[in-house]
């Protein structure tokens, strides 16, 4: 439920994001919009029915295929969603640097979430190469390091986070890392990467 919530998020802030101006153009056939606000709308129901008219119409709008790899998700269908982002990333534009990081992104939390780490974590770095400035994607890399027991490089994704985020949700991260510190040492650096959580958190 989590990754699920987490997914439906990102989404709707990708989507916004990607009104800035300067952005490459993006599908505007009515049903992949409608599909979009019903997404937005939190109506997945309507929002299958658009996106699924979107992709028989046109069947190369990766965008589509990415949004309904988020509702083939929300269903429990995480293997249409793996075959739906899939699609995307073959169909999205290599100029989009944007929708594609967040299509490695989608792929690299479902493959985390089924404990396939090793495929997860190419996907995840290829997010963050794409699109350095994303806190979520060091979010989701530095969950994958504490699943994996690389501790180091967990808390570094966090503080990278942090840095880009001052407001980053990374609390459970943090505490979790202070609970499994390998060390005093490392301890004492994760406990002053709380405290910088707490002074952002005040602000």
């Amino acid at each position: 439920m989590k990754t699920r919530t987490l997914l439906l998020i990102v989404c709707w802030f990708a989507f916004f994001g990607a009104m800035r101006a300067g952005q490459p153009v993006r599908p505007e056939s009515e049903n992949y919009i409608k599909g979009v606000e019903a997404l937005n709308e939190g109506d997945p129901v309507a929002a299958y029915k658009y996106l699924n008219a979107e992709i028989t119409e046109n069947p190369g709008n990766g965008y589509a295929h990415c949004y309904m790899a988020l509702i083939c998700n929300c269903c429990g269908d995480v293997k249409l969603a793996l075959q739906a982002l899939q699609s995307s990333l073959e169909l999205i534009p290599e100029t989009d640097t944007e929708y594609l990081s967040f299509a490695y992104y989608s792929r690299g939390v479902l493959l985390s979430g089924l404990n396939q780490w090793e495929l997860a974590k190419p996907d995840l770095d290829e997010a963050i190469r794409l699109n350095p400035s994303d806190a979520e994607n060091y979010k989701a890399r530095a969950q994958l390091f504490l699943e994996t027991a690389r501790y180091e490089e967990s808390l570094e994704d966090v503080q990278k986070a942090l840095a880009l985020d001052r407001k980053a949700d990374v609390s459970d991260l943090v505490l979790r890392l202070m609970a499994e510190a390998p060390s005093t040492e490392f301890m004492e650096r994760v406990s002053a990467t709380f405290h910088m959580l707490d002074r952002a958190e005040v602000r």
